[in-house]
């Protein structure tokens, strides 16, 4: 099996042990006991999880049925950061949000916006690119955090060169998969004018569920050669996800920025992997994010200022009703 994990990801890997599916049971609830950072934000009793699922652990008698108590274990937590994969043809991958799944991209498709409306693009990277709407219109794409800083830094550098002259840009993270934090603090900081806090975070530290780290602030701040200060309207749905909606974060801070689209998935932790002894391997996350206000999001997203949603058939035919209300309003 093979797995890509973002630089906000770590792999443990468990010891060799009993595969009996009790003890794969009590190997995922103890590593999330340990290390899970979202029981008080969330509300979950783990102590009655596990006296509720133990028993049928115990009773299990094939993978199928380990699957669905590991799974229904897991469903309290509603995060989307949460996973089951089993590399088995007979099962589905689990995660935690959206009833076990998080469900495909349909108000999206970026095929769409680089055929239908972009007069030109320059692609950095699979994931990174830049172009313009119109003559004074420019738009950046940015699919992930995911890649080594330098690379970023390169990138948004010659955006923001090649666009220096336009009147708006447009940001578009609507397919964002997440990645570096970091990173995403520094493209931020191209379109800002100040400092400002946009975000606190820290992680699990110990054996009980309120143990953590001092919590770290992040600030957005000017960072780059040069700062784009002019209209910016960043767009997101429901599957920009973690590094995408930290970056969300900072670029609200931004006075000159005007969030626009659906409200992003709602998983901003930190996430390690971890090994069952039967070869499964969970994600489990580790901190707890919070806006600058001080309130968690987690599990119900980033609400943007306008609303604005694509249907699936207006998508397949071609149009992004979505992008061409951004355009307008930079217009």
């Amino acid at each position: 099996m093979t797995i890509l994990f973002s630089s906000c990801q770590e792999i443990m890997v468990g010891h060799e042990a009993d595969k009996s599916f009790e003890s794969n049971f009590q190997a995922m609830w103890e590593k999330f006991d340990s290390h899970y950072g979202l029981f008080l934000v969330k509300n979950v009793d783990w102590n009655e999880v596990y006296s509720s699922h133990l028993p049928r652990a115990r009773a299990a008698k094939t993978d199928a049925e380990l699957f669905s108590v590991l799974s229904s274990a897991l469903h309290s937590l509603n995060d989307k950061h949460v996973n089951i994969y089993t590399n088995s043809p007979q099962l589905t991958d689990y995660n935690s949000g959206e009833n076990g799944h998080i469900p495909a991209q349909e108000g999206f498709d970026f095929k769409v916006v680089r055929e239908k409306y972009l007069t030109e693009y320059n692609e950095e990277s699979e994931d990174f690119g830049y172009g313009k709407l119109s003559a004074d219109i420019g738009y950046i794409h940015v699919g992930s955090f995911q890649d080594k800083f330098s690379v970023y830094e390169k990138s948004i550098d010659q955006a923001i060169n090649a666009l220096s002259s336009t009147k708006g840009i447009v940001f578009d993270i609507r397919d964002h998969k997440g990645g570096s934090d970091h990173v995403s603090k520094y493209i931020a900081g191209i379109f800002a004018k100040s400092k400002k806090l946009f975000m606190t975070s820290k992680k699990r530290n110990g054996p009980r569920h309120d143990q953590f780290e001092a919590a770290l602030n992040w600030y957005v701040e000017p960072t780059g050669k040069t700062q784009y200060t002019k209209p910016v309207i960043l767009l997101t749905t429901a599957t920009t996800v973690s590094a995408g909606e930290t970056f969300t974060f900072a670029m609200r801070e931004n006075d000159n920025v005007t969030h626009l689209g659906t409200t992003t998935a709602g998983a901003f932790s930190d996430v390690i992997a971890h090994q069952l002894p039967n070869g499964w391997i969970i994600t489990v996350g580790v901190g707890d994010y919070r806006g600058s206000d001080g309130k968690s999001y987690e599990g119900r997203g980033i609400t943007p200022k306008i609303i604005s949603e694509n249907q699936k058939s207006d998508v397949l035919n071609g149009v992004d009703k979505t992008l061409e209300m951004a355009r307008e309003r930079l217009r």
